[in-house]
């Protein structure tokens, strides 16, 4: 998009990149693992992301979302693998821009023809949602922890979540004046000394 200068470095921080892409495809092709629900996530925000940054010809963000999703998907590796579909996905999705390298982890991954041949992925956005989401419980406005919660939970679960949260914690004493929840934000009670 802009003029630049020419700089090597630059080919040292993408070298990196593709042989730690290379090793986490060789590593985990023969593994077996099943898909997870959270490789299933990763895969479809990995998808939705790179198609997207694609398709606004923001390519530099393209190649940091590689980076980005490779480090996500080592740090699942490290925790017991990653499944082969998500290993073929990103190859497929990385081909366009390494396109030896793709070809090479396609047939290594079991591809008969070329990895160009394959269908372009596409992202489910039921698989990319959370079921689960952080919010803040707060007492008298000001926030004492965070804690966890499924994003469909209703307001008075909620805050009895928050409620026990903070009690476990020892920071809710007082009489309780008022509860309030704005959905997957805050939970704030209000309590008098």
């Amino acid at each position: 998009e802009l003029d630049s200068e020419w700089d090597d470095r630059g080919i040292d921080g993408v070298n990196r990149f593709l042989n730690r892409f290379w090793n986490l495809v060789m590593d985990n092709k023969d593994s077996g693992v099943q898909a997870t629900k959270e490789m299933v996530k990763v895969r479809h925000k990995m998808i939705y992301e790179i198609t997207t940054r694609l398709e606004n010809f923001s390519l530099n963000t393209v190649i940091s979302g590689f980076m980005e999703y490779t480090n996500k998907m080592v740090d699942m590796a490290r925790n017991g693998g990653i499944d082969k579909e998500t290993l073929q996905t990103a190859v497929i999705l990385l081909a366009p821009f390494a396109p030896h390298i793709g070809e090479e982890l396609w047939r290594q991954l079991g591809g008969t023809d070329s990895v160009f041949h394959a269908v372009w992925p596409v992202a489910d956005k039921a698989a990319m949602a959370d079921d689960e989401k952080e919010v803040a419980v707060q007492v008298n406005g000001k926030t004492k922890l965070v804690v966890t919660v499924p994003v469909d939970i209703s307001k008075e679960d909620a805050i009895a979540e928050g409620k026990k949260a903070l009690e476990a914690a020892g920071k809710l004493s007082g009489t309780v004046v008022k509860e309030i929840y704005v959905p997957g934000k805050i939970i704030n009670i209000v309590v008098k000394p």
